[in-house]
């Protein structure tokens, strides 16, 4: 078994990168005060390149976002229940989503 690292909020950092298959680029819009911020950090670099970047916060910053993205949003439903709930933007994404509802029990 290949050893798992934990994969944490930034916090502190506006992004961070994780090694896989594929880099991650973790992105925590938090303590950002405009999408400027996240322009002067290359962001349309990260989401054009070779990887996948996940921003949280992104309410925060949506102007930077490519125009095609996936959305995954978690409510607090209870203290011990959450709900998932994922939505697309684009039709780059449309196939994809279809297939996940297919394998997934989930309601649209």
């Amino acid at each position: 078994m290949k050893d798992k690292k934990i994969v944490t909020s930034p916090s502190y950092v506006i992004v961070k990168q994780y090694m896989g298959r594929l880099p991650i680029y973790h992105f925590d819009a938090y303590r950002l005060e405009s999408s400027d911020e996240m322009y002067e950090i290359d962001c349309v670099g990260f989401f054009w390149g070779d990887g996948i970047s996940i921003v949280e916060w992104a309410d925060k910053v949506m102007e930077c976002l490519p125009d095609e993205f996936i959305k995954v949003t978690i409510k607090i439903l209870g203290k011990t229940l959450r709900g998932v709930y994922v939505s697309y933007k684009g039709k780059r994404y449309r196939n994809f989503m279809e297939e996940v509802m297919e394998k997934v029990k989930c309601r649209k």
